[in-house]
């Protein structure tokens, strides 16, 4: 089994990425976050190297790859960990920061709940690390749970989105 991360928020990152690991979970990350949890001798796997393409755009292109969403929809990705850059409404270019990859990942994880546990919030990260070490596994009520919190927290970041649009000119 694998988990794909990817996350702007790092808190509590390094003890998920530990409990997925001691479970032989092979653990891919984009950039920033491979580098995290490389710093604590935890092994990723850079989404460039799983995918055999670089990221593009000045890496704003990374997670969006068929092989990437095959194995989420068919549950070899088991466990997608993905939390979004906040959009900035101050910024003279509000757009350049609205997530894609993310969204698209989070969507299909919560879309395959059944074999696919999507956390976005790291007070959940835990929770979901006890679990999987008592039992292995994450339960179906669990999973359910955190895909129903993830699609709350699309919600949000979408009305963030069109209150960003309704204020360009």
């Amino acid at each position: 089994m694998k988990a794909i991360i990817s996350v702007y928020d790092k808190t509590k990152l390094v003890e998920l990425a530990k409990a997925l690991h001691e479970r032989g979970i092979t653990i891919i990350a984009t950039e920033g976050t491979a580098r995290t949890i490389e710093r604590e001798d935890i092994p990723a796997i850079p989404v460039a190297a799983f995918t055999g393409t670089p990221e593009l755009l000045g890496g704003r292109v990374k997670t969006l790859h068929p092989r990437i969403h095959a194995e989420i929809a068919t549950g070899e990705i088991g466990f997608v960990v993905v939390n979004l850059i906040p959009p900035d409404q101050n910024s003279t270019k509000p757009l350049d920061r609205m997530d894609i990859g993310g969204v698209a990942l989070l969507r299909n994880g919560i879309k395959h709940f059944e074999h696919v546990t999507v956390i976005v919030n790291p007070a959940s990260y835990d929770e979901v690390g006890a679990e999987l070490r008592k039992d292995g596994t994450i339960a179906r009520t669990t999973r359910l749970r955190l895909a129903r919190a993830a699609m709350s927290y699309l919600l949000t970041y979408d009305v963030k989105i069109a209150q960003m649009l309704e204020l360009l000119e």
